[in-house]
């Protein structure tokens, strides 16, 4: 959805939950209300059993408040900047009803949701973000998200930065995967061989905002995707939203430009 990251995961029986919800960095337009509701509907989801956000920045995180005005979500699940940043991307106006909503991620860990398995493969503490980086963006609080039915998964990246996947790299974090949401939105900031490497993609699938002023994505990402993974790459401002369905064997894509 533009420049900021929103993912739709609907399950075998109809259950359904989203990674981010997207948003715009200038504050405005309500995309939440705009985009992601329309969309939802579209699709015939009249509730969220989850939201899981990669973390507080605008782009990703501002489009719940339009969803919470809508469609009933069962828990938000949130990093370890605080829940008070992820408010501040809301916006205040229902702060108290929100608030209750907030559940921390927790690393290493799992759920199960109608088949579907959603692993929490890391999210940093605020403690450890501080001491890697002095000049912190928020980026590195990245939570990385793999959401797998069958042979099929796709791995969330947030915004996750290239010092964090040298990390996920010296733990042996297994991270292969069929389809890979790109590391800011294609930035040179990520996307390093090594980690393009260890998730071997099929597919990989890069969401920047048509003629954005961030140059995103950059040229030489996206040749490095190409070079090192192979992998059929798919960009929200030539190919508009991506849809994948599998029956957890097959997979098929399709783009609403094609």
């Amino acid at each position: 959805m533009g420049q900021g990251d929103a993912a739709l995961v609907i399950t075998p029986h109809g259950h359904a939950f989203m990674v981010d919800a997207g948003g715009v960095r200038e504050g405005g337009y309500d995309i939440g209300r705009m985009v992601d509701v329309p969309y939802l509907l579209h699709y015939g989801v009249r509730q969220l059993d989850y939201i899981f956000l990669t973390h507080a920045h605008d782009d990703h995180a501002a489009g719940v408040r339009g969803i919470l005005g809508r469609i009933p979500v069962r828990a938000v699940m949130i990093g370890h900047e605080g829940a008070g940043e992820y408010l501040k991307a809301f916006g205040r106006g229902e702060a108290g009803r929100t608030e209750k909503l907030l559940a921390p991620l927790k690393e290493n860990t799992y759920m199960e949701l109608d088949g579907v398995r959603i692993e929490v493969l890391y999210s940093p503490e605020r403690r450890e973000v501080m001491q890697g980086s002095v000049e912190a963006t928020g980026n590195e609080y990245s939570n990385l998200i793999r959401v797998s039915y069958g042979d099929a998964s796709f791995l969330f990246t947030g915004d996750l930065v290239a010092a964090q996947e040298a990390e996920l790299l010296r733990r042996g974090t297994p991270l292969r995967s069929t389809v890979l949401k790109v590391g800011h939105h294609g930035s040179r900031t990520s996307s390093s061989e090594g980690f393009l490497q260890a998730v071997k993609p099929g597919w990989a699938v890069i969401s920047c905002g048509y003629g954005n002023s961030f140059g995103h994505p950059h040229k030489e990402i996206v040749q490095r995707i190409a070079d090192v993974t192979g992998a059929e790459i798919l960009r929200t401002d030539e190919k508009g939203a991506v849809v994948f369905r599998t029956d957890g064997k097959s997979m098929s894509v399709e783009c609403y430009r094609d």
